[in-house]
């Protein structure tokens, strides 16, 4: 993913007029035949004034339109007025009158104001002090962000109770976000164990614990940090579950299905690899991530490197995502 670093205060002073900025991107969106074209994103910047930055997922294609070129991410200031898991509500700069955009778009939301203390919390996360981190999150709380931002907040926690070996309280903190529908964008950070890779024992006993949870998410997560373990039978079979499920969420679903992947033999990758990317593709592109690299993991050793690079590639040169900042530099376009 491109890593373009600039902070505010530069940004209002170089852009203090609209400009539009060339950014080298890889769509995750693909044509029939199913690959990342290099294209040139057009990001209209539009720094009148302070406000919270919003980058949407392309509109799908008119049939007008067609779909041969990839269509751009779109970056806009305003003010939000509210952004569940159906809709973001949003007054943009220079308008008086609120759109409503679904909330499947949102890729990422950067606030205008965010607190010392939330600085703090994603400061130490980017730092891997992940029990510091995972310490302020009361503190955090108590300022009353908007509820979005206290939902992403904490479930950035539950990321730092998983990787800090606190994984009960990950677990704990999903259970409790779970309560209601969360937005695509949130959804993105659930602490699932996308790769491969062995999980400490207290991880897995505290999978264990909870693989038969009432929410849906945590036992998503509990069992995919099972599959590396001896108990990836029973992780399976929660995954299993949870696909068939009527009750559970058209995202937990699809979510659960392509964890199943993990469990895939390498020499079966090959033949199943244009389906499983349909299947990415399907999904709205804020929770493309974390799938995209289970992917990519299954071609690296599958023996399939050229592939897993154009997807390395694919995550490397997305616009935003996630901590990720997009930050330009105009003189060097």
């Amino acid at each position: 993913m491109i890593s373009i670093k600039k902070n505010v205060n530069f940004m209002r002073r170089r852009l203090s007029r609209v400009l539009v900025v060339k950014i080298r991107c890889l769509r995750l969106r693909r044509a029939t035949t199913l690959v990342f074209p290099i294209v040139l994103l057009n990001i209209i910047l539009d720094w009148a004034g302070a406000a919270d930055r919003i980058w949407l997922e392309p509109t799908p294609p008119t049939v007008v339109q067609g779909d041969w070129f990839p269509r751009t991410i779109e970056v806009f200031s305003g003010r939000v007025a509210a952004f569940d898991s159906q809709r973001l509500r949003v007054v943009r700069e220079g308008q008086g009158s609120e759109m409503v955009i679904s909330a499947a778009r949102v890729l990422w939301i950067e606030p205008d104001q965010v607190s010392v203390l939330e600085t703090n919390m994603i400061s130490l996360f980017k730092q891997r002090e992940y029990a510091k981190s995972l310490s302020g999150l009361p503190d955090a709380l108590q300022n009353r962000p908007a509820v979005w931002r206290q939902q992403w907040l904490t479930m950035l926690s539950a990321n730092s109770a998983w990787k800090s070996g606190r994984a009960s309280i990950g677990l704990e903190l999903v259970g409790q976000l779970d309560r209601r529908p969360l937005p695509a964008m949130v959804l993105a950070w659930l602490p699932i164990a996308w790769e491969n890779g062995a999980q400490p024992a207290t991880v897995v006993r505290a999978a264990n614990e909870r693989l038969q949870d009432p929410s849906a998410a945590v036992r998503l997560v509990a069992a995919s940090w099972l599959l590396s373990s001896t108990d990836r039978k029973q992780g399976l079979q929660a995954i299993k579950e949870l696909v068939k499920d009527s009750e559970t969420s058209n995202e937990i679903s699809q979510l659960a299905r392509i964890l199943s992947w993990r469990v895939t033999p390498p020499p079966q990758v090959a033949a199943l690899r244009t389906e499983w990317e349909k299947q990415i593709d399907a999904l709205p592109m804020a929770i493309q991530t974390g799938p995209t690299r289970l992917l990519m993991n299954k071609l690296q050793t599958s023996g399939q490197a050229e592939e897993a690079k154009r997807l390395k590639l694919s995550l490397e040169l997305t616009p935003i995502y996630g901590l990720k900042q997009v930050v330009i530099d105009p003189i060097n376009q």
